[in-house]
């Protein structure tokens, strides 16, 4: 299997730590540069999306969501299990996985929307860009919530789910690019986020300096109305 990646984006990001999870190596990583001209030429054949990552099968198949790419390899290597041993337990995690992905919808719309990094390439538009930012904001408080049902150092109990290398993924990328910490109203995701980012799988990885330029001091130039 190859594996097609920005090692620092934020979707990239959700596959990358939980192949550390797992303990998968063997699966070829190709980077792009995205200092380069983006798309690379590749993307037109791997994603006409143009996003990353994308997995190829051993039979060719491509995928290119990262939340499909982890229930395949999850279903391909189902020990250590980051799912859920029952039904039960599979649910919890998805729904917790589905709160997640829409905060890094709305923290992309954020970005895309206020963020000089996209100048040029989006259209700027404030409202849009206060109402994602307040919507990414509801979405932690909600994990926060959330977690007050579990027992366990984990998002979902007392084992790593597939839910916390998404979150992982979004809350590391929004600090160290975008300078968009962790609410510290959310208690519980405070303390689970610091305690997480003290894992192997969660060693930070290189941002390109052009890019950190232009992305840090988001919340200075589109604050949220309630953080």
């Amino acid at each position: 299997m190859k594996l097609y990646e920005l090692e620092w984006g934020l979707y990239p990001r959700r596959v990358i730590i939980y192949l550390a999870e797992k303990g998968i190596s063997d699966i070829e990583r190709i980077a792009f540069d995205a200092m380069a001209a983006w798309p690379a030429p590749e993307m037109a054949q791997l994603n006409p999306a143009g996003t990353v990552p994308v997995l190829q099968t051993v039979k060719g198949t491509l995928i290119r969501s990262s939340i499909a790419i982890l229930e395949y390899i999850e279903e391909r290597f189902p020990s250590p299990d980051l799912l859920g041993a029952t039904p039960e337990d599979r649910a919890r995690t998805r729904e917790l996985v589905s709160v997640i992905d829409e905060a890094a919808i709305q923290f992309g719309i954020w970005c895309r929307k206020a963020s000089p990094l996209f100048a040029g390439r989006e259209v700027q538009n404030r409202e849009a860009a206060t109402f994602a930012a307040d919507a990414y904001h509801r979405q932690l408080r909600l994990l926060d919530t959330m977690m007050q049902e579990t027992t366990g150092r984990f998002l979902a109990g007392s084992a790593v789910t597939i839910a916390d290398c998404i979150a992982m993924a979004t809350l590391q990328f929004a600090e160290q690019v975008y300078s968009v910490p962790v609410p510290s109203n959310c208690c519980n995701l405070v303390d689970w986020y610091g305690d997480f980012a003290t894992r192997p799988s969660a060693t930070l990885p290189t941002y390109p300096a052009p890019v950190l330029a232009l992305a840090q001091g988001l919340p200075a130039i589109c604050p949220p109305t309630r953080a």
